[in-house]
This record gives C-alpha cells, structure tokens and sequence, in this order.
C-alpha cells in the first residue's frame, strides 16, 4: 500500500531527501504529465541553479501559488509542479510511490 502525502511541505521535504524522483499531476489543459524531477544542487548544472535560496519566500510561493518549482531532468530546466494537482510522488531510490491526498 503506497505512503501518502497530505501538504505541500512534506511533498517540499521528501523530494529534497531524495537525489531523484519522478511526480505524475494533472496539467492545466486535462493532459497527464509525469516528470522526473530533481531539488539535489549537486545535478543541477551550475548556469541552472538559482543564485540564492531562500526557504521562507520558497514557503510563501508554496502557500501562495500551491505550487513548487523543480529541476525537470528531462527538459533540463526549471518546471512548476501545482500541487493541488499533483497525483504521486514516487522515489528512485527505492521506487516507494507515495500518493497526494487532498484534503478538504
């Protein structure tokens, strides 16, 4: 049975433990996307990598927007994640695939 998550900040934590994972969420347009994604600095390339993080404005966009913005590994580029749309989040290291519950 997979794990769940219920917020934006656990997904936020979860993928910054991993080096990699892959997320499944609903597009604007009805169209499923399934991206893998990456907050591990260490892939990202240098000319990629944001100049400076800041955690409280990155958890004002989260509230704010509903939203997290990740390295999308494929297109190797910044990609937003909505997170009211957002279906799994499933883990390369070990392939546990957490779903996300929306709460109401």
């Amino acid at each position: 049975m997979a794990e769940s998550i219920s917020n934006a900040i656990d997904f936020l934590k979860l993928i910054r433990t991993e080096r990699e994972v892959e997320v499944q969420f609903v597009k604007k347009d009805g169209t499923i996307r399934r991206m893998r994604c990456t907050l591990d600095f260490s892939i990202i390339p240098t000319d990629k990598k944001p100049k400076g993080v800041d955690p409280i404005k990155i958890l004002k966009k989260i509230q704010d927007s509903k939203s997290l913005s990740v390295y999308d590994l494929e297109k190797e580029d910044w990609r937003t994640i909505p997170f009211e749309r957002l279906e799994y989040l499933k883990t390369k290291s070990n392939n546990k695939i957490y779903k996300v519950v929306k709460l109401k």
